[in-house]
């Protein structure tokens, strides 16, 4: 059986270097990169079991980068690393456990060995800040006033801090910042509780369900000057 291959994100040659050889010792190949930004192409062309961050990296990051990396972070094996400075010690803190937790570099190689190899292809989610209206039917109470992080023409990421919102659930959205404010239906696909991951902003990622062809339209107008080109 081959050994499992898993990119590793890290910015320094000298703790590429203690890592990588962390990972041999286990079993496990690395592809490092030094940059966030090459994530979505190398895990769109490269079948991964697993992704490594240096903490580091987070720093120099820009919010399109780590947005970028969400969908990759969640469909794969991940986790944050650090170096501990008084005794060159590797620290592990996982960075979704949708996929498994890992107190450990070695448990994080187990996590790896038992996932099957897979490529992730990157979704049309492009920063882009609208504000909006978000309330929960049936109920119908007092809607929360929010802001999108993210947006596609399939869906968003909303803020909010709200603990009683459930996977599947669905919501309604009204987009102050579009010209037909039409509240939107939408489902939960996805969402982060407030201080489970200090890391990034509590939200929930929704899917739009009755998206009108003008909101539509108007969405990819507005999201065509962030995709590259």
């Amino acid at each position: 059986m081959s050994s499992p291959l898993v990119l590793l994100v890290s910015r320094s040659a000298s703790r590429t270097q203690v890592y990588r050889e962390a990972l041999d010792t286990l079993g496990v190949s690395c592809l490092a990169i030094s940059e966030l930004k090459e994530v979505s192409i190398l895990a769109a062309g490269t079948p991964l079991s697993g992704i490594l961050l240096d903490m580091p990296v987070l720093i120099k990051a820009t919010p399109g980068d780590k947005t970028a990396a969400e969908d990759i972070l969640k469909a794969l094996p991940s986790a944050y690393l650090n170096i501990a400075p008084a005794t060159d010690a590797i620290k592990l803190l996982t960075a979704n456990d949708t996929q498994g937790t890992a107190r450990s570099i070695e448990e994080f190689a187990g996590l790896c060995r038992g996932f099957t190899p897979r490529l992730v292809r990157p979704k049309d989610r492009y920063p882009l800040h609208l504000q909006a209206m978000l309330t929960t039917p049936p109920e119908q109470g007092s809607p929360e006033r929010t802001v999108t992080l993210n947006l596609s023409p399939r869906g968003c990421f909303l803020f909010t801090g709200n603990t009683e919102l459930q996977l599947e659930q669905q919501v309604s959205i009204q987009f102050i910042g579009l010209e037909d404010t039409t509240p939107v239906t939408a489902t939960i696909c996805w969402l982060r509780r407030w201080g489970t991951d200090p890391q990034h902003v509590p939200g929930i990622g929704v899917h739009f369900i009755d998206l009108s062809e003008s909101q539509h339209a108007q969405i990819v107008r507005l999201l065509e000057p962030l995709q590259p080109h």
